[in-house]
């Protein structure tokens, strides 16, 4: 009986149907998810969004902000498609050394980010926000969600969850990795918000249409590769049965009366 690893014996184990079904419902779902938060959103234009923008606008820049400008360049295309592409290279590498399905963070990062980046054109037109008054960085698309934060969320968190799902990682480790996720999402989000880049409502929208989607990631990896750490015969290694101490008396339903 062959009890190698499935995800040591190239693609077997995977659930085509399943993948492509999960991945096109749950990719309808965050959709239309994020669109009716973006027309909320919009409808808070002048309640929450102008005053906040007047606000911010009256304090000026300053040395902070300056540095901010540079620190906020991690959520914009390029940077978060390069980050990508080095973060499935890195994960590849290690799930190769580790006889694993090395070829999955080449496919799933890459994935991510073409993916999210089509949504949020989508959206962005739906919704369709005036954004007359957001200094956005020669951008084409609408204010709503905000891409960069978006985008640092989706990206990185897809990295933290191939690395923890095929890697084994500890429930305090997964906590760590998506904390660090977080942090990033938020950082990138004042980053957007001091700078006016964004109107307030978008940037929050970002936040969640971010983790709507990786959530999404989440579900299409786990419908397609169910059971990474199974064996090729089955769904979980097997498990021997203990030895016995000599003379011990067998138990169980073949056991001597």
């Amino acid at each position: 009986m062959d009890r190698t690893p499935a995800s040591q014996r190239g693609l077997a184990g995977l659930r085509w149907l399943a993948g492509l079904r999960t991945a096109a419902v749950w990719l309808a779902g965050v959709t239309v998810l994020s669109i009716l938060v973006g027309f909320v959103a919009k409808s808070l234009t002048t309640l929450v969004d102008e005053p906040v923008f007047a606000a911010i606008d009256r304090a000026g820049t300053n040395g902070w902000t300056d540095v901010l400008s540079t620190l906020t360049k991690m959520g914009n295309v390029w940077q978060t498609q390069r980050l990508a592409a080095v973060l499935a290279i890195v994960l590849a590498v290690w799930l190769w050394r580790r006889g694993q399905r090395w070829w999955m963070p080449l496919v799933v990062l890459p994935l991510t980010w073409i993916v999210s980046r089509v949504m949020q054109f989508g959206v962005a037109a739906i919704v369709d926000r005036d954004r007359d008054a957001i200094s956005l960085l020669g951008t084409n698309v609408g204010a709503f969600p905000s891409g960069g934060v978006m985008r640092i969320i989706t990206v990185t968190g897809a990295a933290v969850f191939i690395a923890s799902y095929y890697g084994g990682w500890s429930r305090g480790r997964q906590r760590a990795g998506y904390a660090v996720v977080f942090l990033l999402g938020v950082a990138e989000a004042y980053f957007r918000g001091r700078l006016n880049q964004h109107w307030l409502t978008d940037i929050i929208g970002g936040i969640i249409v971010g983790w709507a989607f990786l959530a999404a990631v989440f579900a299409t990896v786990r419908a397609f590769d169910p059971g990474p750490h199974a064996t090729a015969d089955g769904d979980r290694p097997a498990v021997q049965d203990a030895p016995q101490p000599a003379g011990a008396t067998p138990v169980g339903p073949d056991a001597t009366r």
